[in-house]
Formats: C-alpha cells, sequence, structure tokens
C-alpha cells in the first residue's frame, strides 16, 4: 500500500514518539475543541506508551480525531482553521461572503494557484487526521480498556480514517493510501498517487467493516451521541458510491490523458452498473427503521423542515452529526444586524438561489401553470416554504432582538422626498458591513426567539436523511425507474409543506421525463440542502459547475418609493469565471515538487 506523501509525514512527523495531548472536557466536547486537541502544544508532551497505557487519555485520542468531520457545514472555518471567515457555501454562487476575510472572490474568479490554493490546508489537515488514526489502531490493543470498548473503538478509528481519506477524494480524485502505516522516519518507497477506484473501493471496505461492528443509532447511549454508527458508516458508503457514479468520476471525466484519468475516475468510460451499486446503498439507509424524515405540516406548513434544526441535538432525521455547545453561533454569523448589533453578517444568499425556490404547488417561478403565479413586483409571496425557512428577505417577520414580538426585517433604501436627495437607508439595507445581495441566511436559525437571550442546543446536520432519500431518487432515475423516482422527491416535497394538488404529485408533471426529472432532483439538493456543504461538491460531481458557476451572482436591492410600493431591482455581486480545472482541486504544490514528477497534478493546474 503506497503511503503518504513525503512532506506530509516531515510536518506531521512525531521525534522520540512524542503525542501532544490536550484531553476535551465532557462528551459533547469531542466535537467541539476546535483548534485545541492531541496536536495542540499548549498541553505537557506524553509519551505514546503513556498515552495509551491510560484508558482516559486512549479514548480521548479517538475522540480527537472527530474534530475535523464537519468541516463542510461550520458556519466559520476560521475557527478552526484560521485561513476563512466565513462557510464552505461561501466557495459557491449560493452565497456572497461577508465582509471579512474571504477566498471567495478569488475562488470562483478562478485566480487561485496551486502554491496557496483554499484547499491546501485541507489537504494537510486530513492527512494528519489520517495518520493519528493508524497511531490509534497500531496502539489500541495495548489499553487497558475492555475487549468490547477495544472493538467499537477499532471500528470508530477505522469509519474515521474512511471519511477522511474521503473527504479528500472528493476534493482531489484519487490520492495516496498510506495502509495502516504510523511510522516516524521515511523509508523509501514508491511515491505515487492510487487510482480513484483503488481508493474508493478501500473506503467502501473499511466502512463495511466498520458498519459490521458498531452499534445502530436506536442503541447508542446519549452520551455517545455523535459518535459513529453502522447507520453512519452505511450513509458514508452510500454517498461515496453515488459520488463515483456521478458523470465527473463516471464517463465524464475532467481528462482522459491516460496516466491521468484513473487518478480521478472510477471508470472513463460510463459504467451503467455503479448506478444500482449506489441505489443498493441508498436504499439500505432509507429502508432503516432508525430514521424518518422530521415532518410536522400541522403547526404550519413545513414547519419540521425548520424545527429540527433548532430542537435539540438529536432527532429522528439526523444519521451523522457535528457536535457543538450551547450557543448562538449561527444566529450571530447570519441574522441582521438589528437583530444581533454584531459588526457584519456573513454567507448572504445570492438571488441565484433564491430563484431557486419554486412556489407553494411546487412549481418554479418560472412555470406559467403554477396555481401561484411568481410576481416579480411582489416576489416573496406563495413560496415554497422551505424558502421562508432559509432565506431572510425584506418585510420577513423576524423576533425582535429582546421580545418575541415577530417584526418585519427592513433591507431598502426609502426615496428621499426632495428631488436632489440619496435614497434614505433603512435598518439592514445593502451595504458594507450589513448584507451585500439583499437577503440575509435564516436556514437552522432559530428565529422566533429573542436573539439577546438566545440559547440553542443544537448540532450540525452532517448527514442526515433527505440527503439519502434525494440520493436514492437520483440513482433510480438514471436507472430509467423515474417514476418510482418521483415517488421518493415526494417524500421531500411532502414534509417541505408543498402543496399536493389534485394528483398528489407535489408540482412535478405527470409523464416528466428522465432528463427533466435529473434537472429537477438536482434544484431540490440545492434548496433543500443549503448551507449544509453541498452544492459545491454536488454542482462538480454533476459535471454542471461550468455552467451554473458561471452565472453572475446578483443581488435585489429595494426601493421604497414615495407611494410606499416597493420598486425592486437586480445588482451585480460577483463575477465567477469557472474554468474545468476547477472540477478538481490542485495538490499542494510543495508535495508535487517534492515528488520530483512522481505526484501528478490535477489537470489543469
Amino acid at each position: 500500500m503506497n503511503m503518504i506523501t513525503s512532506s506530509l509525514l516531515k510536518n506531521i512527523k512525531m521525534k522520540n514518539k512524542y503525542i501532544l495531548i490536550a484531553l476535551c472536557c465532557g462528551v459533547m466536547a469531542f466535537q467541539s475543541c476546535k483548534k485545541g486537541g492531541f496536536l495542540d502544544p499548549k498541553i505537557e508532551p506524553l509519551t505514546e506508551e503513556k498515552v495509551f497505557a491510560d484508558s482516559a487519555s486512549t479514548l480521548g485520542f479517538l475522540s480527537d480525531l472527530y474534530a475535523f468531520t464537519g468541516m463542510d457545514i461550520v458556519p466559520y472555518t476560521s475557527t478552526y482553521f484560521g485561513t476563512m471567515n466565513d462557510n464552505f457555501e461561501t466557495l459557491t454562487t449560493n452565497v456572497a461572503a461577508g465582509y471579512g476575510s474571504s477566498p471567495q472572490a478569488t475562488f470562483i474568479g478562478g485566480t487561485q494557484t496551486p502554491d496557496s490554493h483554499y484547499m491546501n490546508i485541507f489537504y494537510t489537515t486530513y492527512y494528519k487526521k489520517i495518520r493519528n488514526a493508524n497511531i490509534f489502531l497500531k496502539n489500541i490493543s495495548k489499553t487497558p480498556i475492555s475487549n468490547g470498548r477495544k472493538t467499537l473503538a477499532i471500528a470508530e478509528a477505522k469509519f474515521l480514517r474512511a471519511w477522511y481519506y474521503f473527504a479528500l477524494v472528493r476534493l482531489y480524485g484519487g490520492v495516496q493510501l498510506m495502509g495502516d502505516e504510523a511510522i516516524d522516519d521515511l523509508p523509501a518507497y514508491e511515491y505515487k498517487r492510487n487510482t480513484y477506484k483503488e481508493c474508493v473501493d478501500y473506503i467502501v471496505k473499511e466502512l463495511d467493516d466498520a458498519a459490521a461492528v458498531l452499534l445502530p443509532a436506536s442503541q447508542l447511549v446519549s452520551a455517545d451521541y455523535g459518535r459513529a454508527t453502522s447507520g453512519a458508516c452505511k450513509a458514508v458508503k452510500a454517498r461515496v458510491l453515488l459520488t463515483a457514479a456521478s458523470p465527473l468520476f463516471n464517463g465524464s471525466p475532467a481528462s482522459t490523458i491516460a496516466n491521468v484519468a484513473p487518478l480521478i475516475a472510477y471508470s472513463v468510460t460510463k459504467d451503467e452498473t455503479l448506478w444500482q451499486k449506489a441505489a443498493d446503498a441508498l436504499k439500505q439507509v432509507v429502508d432503516n427503521t432508525d430514521y424518518a424524515l422530521v415532518e410536522d405540516n400541522t403547526t404550519k406548513p413545513g414547519f419540521g423542515f425548520y424545527n429540527m434544526f433548532i430542537n435539540g441535538r438529536k432527532n429522528t432525521e439526523y444519521i451523522y452529526v457535528y457536535n457543538i455547545a450551547n450557543g448562538k453561533d449561527l444566529e450571530t454569523f447570519w441574522l441582521p444586524r438589528s437583530r444581533t448589533s454584531q459588526a457584519l453578517t456573513f454567507s448572504n444568499p445570492s438571488e441565484n438561489l433564491v430563484k431557486a425556490f419554486g412556489m407553494k404547488d411546487g412549481k418554479a417561478i418560472t412555470d406559467a401553470s403554477s396555481a401561484y403565479p411568481y410576481n416579480p413586483e411582489n416576489p416573496y409571496v406563495n413560496r415554497d416554504p422551505r424558502f421562508n425557512y432559509s432565506i431572510i428577505f425584506n418585510q420577513a417577520l423576524l423576533a425582535n432582538r429582546t421580545t418575541t414580538a415577530m417584526q418585519p426585517v427592513d433591507i431598502y433604501y426609502t426615496a428621499n422626498p426632495s428631488p436632489t436627495g440619496a435614497p434614505i437607508p433603512a435598518a439592514d439595507r445593502i451595504e458594507q458591513y450589513y448584507t451585500r445581495t439583499g437577503y440575509y441566511t435564516r436556514k437552522m436559525c432559530n428565529t422566533e426567539s429573542p436573539y439577546a437571550s438566545l440559547s440553542v442546543q443544537r448540532a450540525y446536520p452532517v448527514i442526515r436523511l433527505a440527503e439519502m432519500i434525494l440520493g436514492y431518487a437520483e440513482a433510480l432515475n438514471e436507472m430509467n425507474q423515474t417514476e418510482l423516482a418521483v415517488t421518493y422527491v415526494n417524500m421531500i416535497r411532502k414534509r417541505a409543506g408543498i402543496e399536493p394538488g389534485s394528483n398528489n404529485r407535489y408540482g412535478i408533471a405527470t409523464g416528466i421525463s428522465k432528463d427533466n426529472l435529473r434537472s429537477l432532483i438536482q434544484n431540490e439538493y440545492r434548496i433543500e440542502l443549503f448551507q449544509e456543504g453541498h452544492w459545491y461538491y454536488d454542482c462538480r460531481r454533476w459535471k454542471i459547475a461550468e455552467v451554473v458557476e458561471n452565472q453572475t451572482v446578483t443581488g435585489t436591492s429595494i426601493l421604497k418609493q414615495l407611494d410606499g410600493k416597493f420598486a425592486y431591482s437586480s445588482i451585480t455581486v460577483l463575477s465567477p469565471a469557472f474554468n474545468t480545472r476547477m472540477y478538481l482541486a490542485p495538490l499542494p504544490l510543495a508535495e508535487v515538487l517534492k515528488g520530483k514528477g512522481s505526484l501528478i497534478q490535477n489537470p489543469g493546474w
């Protein structure tokens, strides 16, 4: 088995077998200790032998392996990496980054380079976690804990090692596999990437092995919530196989050059059997009785979609989560300044995303057959309920900062009665440090309680059942089972609070074609999973990023006229320049150079 690249081993090499230990305080802290952890040099160094001679230190080491499993969804990655003052969604056209430091403009503008690419930090961090998993597996036999706990711990470490490998594969294609090596000194070895297929097959086997040992979610004690389960293993496997079946990695790779294509594609020519493998894996999760969509259309349409994100860490829909301490981080980063009194906001939704949300009968805003025709002069009425739970738009109702009184958010300028006077800004208008787009994010935020006294018990949903259902529908449609796929899409639409219509198709046309359903499913992913870190990967694996991520990022400026009516105008926020090389991130230049020609760079970089 090939091992990790030489410069990475040098960077994470532990001289004299020292590991720097930082024990997390309490079980929930194992995913919320942020920069602190077993590689944090603030704590007294302990030898590897001492760490694994102590049961608490051993389990603390295992807990620390979870620390970066939520990087796609955390709202403020600077807390973890110190390199980006915003979230992963800002690497797409779904949002405009806040006014703090962010790589968005250079990233979606296509001007980043392999020596300073934003993803370089992920490359090094994930490999460190892989190596630490190997250190754990090498030493677990020495630890004075019960055989039963050891067996579970080994399975957890294998799950986490597979997790980080897939995190790399999603970004880069095939990467170099380490096997079980956890050595301090560098031997002579062949220095090259494994193929994409080798990586996927290895990850799937590791997940199968872990799933056979780990407990199901229904048997997990509350103190261990957030740790790997058999269901989580199966869900990651399903995500891996669905990705491998997708066009970028199955039949339409970013390059067909003989020595490059196997590194970045499971199959250079389209392999239909990959869709069946993905469907089988997804069906296992969809049919798992431990999980169910959180649905409440009685309180009001789609209320379950809103409430599941703010009503505790655990629910029937969450399959794998990233635990955080009680608080109001999302609200602090995303809500308007009139509610938070913060200095700035982050991750403002774009008009591109806003237009992806349809009407409340499930029809697109461009569909003239909708029972609720879209009105550009009153654009926010009669929309898909998820729109109201995801986007804060002009005159949307939010709780007052200090009371539960629901009051409108004013995102406009008022026309000046004086012909020569400048428009008068309202509280949350488009302006530096407010919003860049005319919108704020509501998704996953508690907006019905006063911000000043808010403390939300939540976990970030890294994998939830809705993703698995959409994935299964996608796979069925690709296998020409389009009508069966519609049934599963409508499970999501029903929970969303969309009206079923007289034909119970939730806005989906009778006899819809495979191509049209594919587009509809892709849009469903975009709005259902907004701000959960999916769109960056999804638009790439479908190989549509060169279209959707090349569109100007727009917002909406609103003027309240002297007669009290609102006038809407489009504004340009960012100008992307998606190049096909951006389907995959570049390997860090330092790694390629040290490979002396044997470590092949991704195409175009």
